[in-house]
This record gives structure tokens, C-alpha cells and sequence, in this order.
């Protein structure tokens, strides 16, 4: 059996029994998800060689379905985390150095996730904002769209040509096409070895923050010794 047709596929009716659980702009992303296209058909066809799915459009509806709610789900995770480093740019405009010290410090005890991961978000909004990359390319996985976000416009052209400028690209993709671009500059630095030098800016990383969270307490310090001899002085 060579089940359904292009044209048949093409056809079927993934809308049955979906429920309108979204609305207005969403409303717009099922209906573009839901057609079927060549890849699509392709990919179904390649996953499902040597079985009878094809030919049973129930299972095909269901397929589809799925493919049309976790994509739309994937689109909403990335607007997410793109409205999350906008307001933490934002916020981050507001704070005076030292009051921006001490928010990446105790960042951790007032929201759900690490400064980190906060680092990567401010990254992916900029990227957005200052026009590098359309919203609708960005990932749905926010490490992926960090790996991005990393690229210099030359290496996001190169990537753009290999077709890795894309809302579904994987992030061990990016990180491998990071690896290959840089590999010829790091090569090319006399008695360089990445895999050291990516280890000792991981420690080098580690003290920085040992003495930021050391100069926070000298400063802390110092604002009670002066406290303690203004009252002396009374």
C-alpha cells in the first residue's frame, strides 16, 4: 500500500475536533500550522516507511494535530522568554551599577530560574530588538535561540545559506556550526588550545563572581564602619 495521495493528504481535515482553545493572532498560527506541505509529506512519509499509517487518515488527523499544537505551544514558549528578557532589559536600564551588582547576585531568590539562564533571555530580546533576527525565526527552545543570538552577523549569514536560520533548528546544531566557524581562528592563534582555554573561562567566570559577591560584602562593610563612626562622632 503507498497510502494517501499528496493531494489527499493535502487535504485532510486536521480541524475536526480540535478545540478552540486559542483565538485572534493564534487563531492564525493553526490555520498556517495546518497545512500540510511538501516537507511535511515528505517527513511523514521517510518516519513512517514500511508501515500502513498513511493509509489510515485517523492516525494522520491525529498526527497532524499534534504537530499543529506543539507547534503552536513551541511559538508561545519563545514569545515567553523573549517578553522576559525584554522586561529584564528594561529593568536592568533602571538600576544604577551597584543596584544591578546585587540583582544578578540574589537574582536567584526572587525568580524561577538562575541569572544565567536571565543572561540568555536579555540576549535573545536584544537579538530580536535591535533587528538581527526576525521574531518568527527565534527558536522555541531558548538555548538554541541563545546560540543564535552568539552568532556575529557573518556567521548568521553562513548559517542563513546552510538553512540553520530556522524556528526549529536544534541547539547542538548551532553550538556545532559555532565550533566549525571559530575552529579556523582558534587554529590559527599560536599555541592555543581551545579545549584549555574554554576550561580556564569557565574558572575564570567562577571567580568573577566569587569577588563580586566579595566586593558587595567589603562594600556592605564599609557603609557599617561609617555608620559606626558617624555615631561615635555624635
Amino acid at each position: 500500500m503507498k497510502g494517501l495521495s499528496r493531494r489527499a493528504l493535502r487535504e485532510v481535515d486536521v480541524d475536526t475536533d480540535v478545540s478552540p482553545v486559542l483565538t485572534d493572532r493564534r487563531e492564525e498560527d493553526i490555520k498556517a500550522l495546518t497545512r500540510v506541505d511538501e516537507q511535511v509529506y515528505e517527513t511523514l512519509r521517510e518516519v513512517f516507511e514500511g508501515t500502513s499509517l498513511l493509509v489510515d487518515q485517523r492516525k494522520v488527523k491525529l498526527l497532524l494535530k499534534l504537530r499543529t499544537d506543539v507547534t503552536v505551544a513551541w511559538s508561545q514558549t519563545r514569545d515567553a522568554f523573549i517578553e522576559i528578557g525584554r522586561a529584564l532589559n528594561d529593568v536592568d536600564r533602571e538600576l544604577d551599577t551597584l543596584e544591578r551588582d546585587r540583582f544578578k547576585v540574589g537574582f536567584r531568590r526572587l525568580f524561577p530560574f538562575s541569572e544565567t539562564v536571565a543572561s540568555q533571555f536579555r540576549a535573545i530580546a536584544r537579538m530580536v530588538d535591535e533587528g538581527h533576527l526576525p521574531r518568527e525565526l527565534v527558536p522555541g527552545s531558548y538555548g538554541a535561540a541563545y546560540q543564535m543570538a552568539l552568532l556575529t552577523p557573518g556567521q548568521r549569514e553562513t548559517a542563513k545559506s546552510r538553512g540553520l536560520i530556522r524556528p526549529d533548528v536544534s541547539r547542538d546544531a548551532l553550538i556545532a556550526f559555532r565550533r566549525e566557524v571559530d575552529a579556523p581562528a582558534l587554529q590559527g592563534t599560536r599555541g592555543v588550545d581551545p579545549a584549555r582555554m574554554r576550561a580556564e573561562l569557565t574558572r575564570l567566570k567562577r571567580q568573577r563572581r566569587r569577588a563580586l559577591i566579595d566586593l558587595l560584602a567589603l562594600r556592605r562593610r564599609i557603609r557599617e564602619v561609617r555608620s559606626l563612626l558617624q555615631d561615635e562622632s555624635a
